[in-house]
């Protein structure tokens, strides 16, 4: 059995995060004196803590789908990338056309940028179109305006 002080066992699950058996197996064998094979069942005994948890991939879809309807594009992506290993990219790719295929309830998933994005589009809309019936208002009163003076002219 190895004796092994809660901040060593720290640094060595660091190691083990970042892919480096090998040098948590030597920190192991620096600080406490053991064997190679003491290190090594130490450090594998570690790193079992380590393992993702298995995600099947039949329901990946539905589980991305339910933290997108929380409103959370990024953790949507992030667990995905997690599940899959793909890269970042991949993974937005792929959580972006799944919020355009996908039908949750009787809407379609939209993400917050498109939400803002056609609140922007409807408000410089109804803003164009006041600004119009504005415009169209002032031509009428100046029109007005120039048939009262020319009338009062005239006579």
């Amino acid at each position: 059995m190895v004796n092994v002080s809660p901040e060593l066992q720290q640094e060595a699950k660091l190691l083990i995060a970042n892919n480096q058996k090998i040098l948590a197996v030597k920190l192991i064998i620096d600080h406490t004196r053991c064997g190679l094979k003491e290190a090594k069942d130490y450090i594998d005994g570690l790193q079992v803590g380590f393992q993702k948890p298995t995600i099947n991939p039949a329901n990946l879809d539905d589980q991305v789908l339910a933290i997108l309807s929380q409103g959370n594009k990024l953790n949507a992506i992030k667990y995905y990338k997690d599940a899959t290993g793909l890269g970042l990219a991949e993974s937005k790719d792929y959580v972006e056309k799944l919020m355009q295929h996908k039908v949750g309830g009787n809407h379609v998933l939209e993400s917050r940028d498109t939400d803002i994005k056609n609140i922007i589009s409807g408000s410089s809309i109804s803003h164009s179109n006041s600004l119009r019936s504005f415009l169209i208002k002032l031509l009428i009163i100046i029109l007005t305006a120039i048939a009262i003076t020319y009338l009062m002219f005239k006579i």
